[in-house]
């Protein structure tokens, strides 16, 4: 039987403050709060993470470990990314196995160790999923302003 349903949608009113939100609560507030584990969190750089536009199309198209949040600065993984198992089943999009990665998407990761337990597995409706996707990624697109605020997440065209 598959898990309940998780709510998915935008935080913010304008694409330099967007956030995921997931249930109410944006997503990087959740990997923020995640104790017990030496998981590098999102937010401990001084700029936010990135919501890159392929990362966004990877997400819409592509099944296995995903980035979901990338550096501020540069697009690989080795730099740092938050990353995400997404499966599809039937209509449903499933988001699993979150983890701070410092290699490229094919390596293993050490859930044990880099993992955010807590955080998912999270299950979305089909039809809500790319729609809030292709919303943030039509502001992907566009420039990212100089300041996304405390919790903004920089959009970036790739």
């Amino acid at each position: 039987m598959p898990s309940a349903y998780t709510t998915f949608d935008l935080s913010g009113p304008h694409r330099d403050t967007s956030d995921l939100v997931v249930d109410g609560w944006p997503l990087l507030h959740r990997l923020d709060e995640v104790e017990g584990v030496d998981a590098v969190s999102p937010l401990a750089s001084d700029l936010p993470p990135t919501l890159r536009a392929a990362s966004l199309r990877a997400l819409l198209r592509a099944t296995g470990r995903r980035i979901v949040y990338s550096c501020p600065d540069c697009e690989d993984p080795g730099c740092g990314a938050v990353t995400a198992v997404v499966e599809r089943d039937g209509e449903d999009v499933v988001w699993r196995d979150f983890a701070w990665q410092t290699r490229g998407l094919g390596d293993p990761v050490d859930l044990d160790r880099d993992g955010y337990p807590g955080v998912g597995p999270y299950r979305f409706r089909g039809d809500t999923y790319r729609t809030v996707l292709l919303r943030l990624l039509g502001d992907a697109t566009a420039e990212a302003g100089p300041d996304p605020g405390p919790h903004g997440v920089r959009l970036a065209a790739a």
